[in-house]
């Protein structure tokens, strides 16, 4: 990763939390019948994302149902996704629901809880669920209550382990992602050991057999006081926890650039819905090749767009010159500026994916670009060609009609007068600037 290119990522774009306090919508983006939606790209211009390039950040929070998962992220990030009534203790968070972290550009994903007695043991959707989280988030939250630390069969446990697992099978061949769990040194202590020992006990693949858990893992510990009994507390500690997600100089800032899955904001929804269908189809995920499919996807769309303003700013030069027979005298430069134009504006969205891609594609561009703009550049040629052809002509016909003409000097000067009319016409320069580049 270029240094650029890192700091482009780690310029985490925030607002004043105090001054954003406009309520930003949230989507349920896969619903309980696992169906991926198609509003995404809209939600993304309502969150103020859709031009963010590289600069937002993902975090998803797991934990088993009845935890507080949607309390914490409402109070952590200023959402407000629905969060389960004190008198009908039922599930709220169903399938996968996001939202804008208030003050920040961060995607925030409220991941349902599979131990609900509405789904009972639908582990199938609590491996799907985590996979699609890892294959699209920075940032994994899990929000467990203290008194289930050191319970190793508990139900977290079995989340862990599918997040472990699900890790391996994505990230082989890659390293880190960022764990945060929701100082108390001695708790933090038992968690670990636990952590280690579900490590320790995966399946692993060839070649991967002696490989640590902190080889793909960082990991970070917070206690949070109960929000019922000590509620102004809770509050102060998670203000203090908030600064390690929108504040970049807070040591334990937890959204580092190498944790970045580097997919532009204004191809997210692609990217997510190919990971979703994907995982729905029990197909291995191959992120590398889905970011280049992402990358040729979004790159075509891209081109397109700027060959139909290209397009549009060459139609008035077509009838005049192809088929008038019309000469515009500042053609080069305006061919020179549209070409430049769509250049840039294909460079502006298309450098940020997959960069193999991206050079190919802008290639592919510049031919299509050059195509259209030969055919105005002959077209002119050919209008310059017969005009000077018809001086000549004229010019010669006023010279032997003077007296005492001497023919042969006659014809030079009317050659030297058409062929300065047409290179001055043709100027050398539209060579020089309508050049492939």
């Amino acid at each position: 990763m270029s240094e650029n290119n890192i700091e482009e990522i780690s310029s985490v774009s925030t607002t004043d939390w105090d001054k954003d306090t406009q309520v930003l919508p949230r989507l349920q983006i896969i619903d309980e019948n696992q169906k991926f939606t198609e509003e995404l790209p809209t939600y993304l211009e309502k969150w103020d994302l859709q031009d963010a390039g590289f600069k937002y950040n993902v975090v998803a929070v797991f934990g088993s149902q009845s935890t507080g998962k949607s309390t914490l992220l409402n109070g952590l990030f200023g959402t407000s996704f629905d969060v389960m009534s004190e008198t009908q203790r039922s599930q709220t968070t169903k399938g996968i629901w996001m939202s804008r972290g208030r003050g920040m550009h961060v995607l925030v994903m409220d991941v349902e809880g599979t131990d609900g007695r509405e789904r009972g043991e639908d582990q199938d959707f609590e491996r799907k669920s985590a996979l699609f989280s890892m294959a699209t988030s920075e940032v994994i939250i899990l929000n467990i209550w203290e008194h289930q630390v050191g319970l190793y069969q508990g139900a977290n446990m079995g989340l862990l382990k599918t997040v472990f697992e699900v890790n391996l099978q994505l990230f082989q061949n890659q390293s880190k992602d960022h764990v945060g769990s929701a100082p108390l040194d001695s708790l933090a202590k038992t968690f670990q050991a636990d952590l280690e020992k579900i490590w320790d006990g995966l399946s692993k693949p060839e070649g991967l057999e002696d490989c640590k858990i902190h080889d793909y893992f960082d990991f970070m510990y917070t206690g949070l006081p109960h929000k019922i009994l000590l509620p102004e507390k809770f509050n102060e500690e998670v203000a203090n926890l908030r600064k390690r997600f929108d504040d970049p100089t807070n040591p334990n800032f937890v959204f580092r650039p190498e944790y970045h899955k580097r997919i532009p904001a204004d191809g997210y929804h692609i990217y997510a819905s190919s990971i979703w269908d994907k995982i729905l189809t029990n197909k291995d995920l191959d992120l590398p090749t889905q970011q280049e499919l992402l990358a040729q996807y979004r790159c075509d769309e891209i081109s397109n767009a700027a060959i139909e303003v290209f397009s549009s700013q060459l139609a008035p030069f077509k009838q005049p010159i192809l088929e008038k027979g019309q000469t515009i005298d500042e053609l080069g430069e305006k061919m020179k500026q549209y070409r430049q134009e769509a250049l840039n504006s294909f460079d502006k969205n298309a450098s940020r994916y997959h960069q193999g891609v991206y050079q190919k594609k802008r290639l592919d561009l510049l031919a299509k670009l050059n195509t259209q703009l030969s055919v105005l550049f002959v077209g002119q040629l050919k209008n310059l060609h017969k005009k000077a052809i018809t001086m000549f002509n004229e010019n010669l016909k006023a010279e032997l009609k003077k007296p005492n003409y001497v023919f042969a000097g006659a014809v030079e000067d009317c050659q030297g007068s058409a062929r300065d009319y047409f290179l001055t016409g043709a100027k050398v320069f539209y060579r020089k600037k309508i050049a492939r580049k």
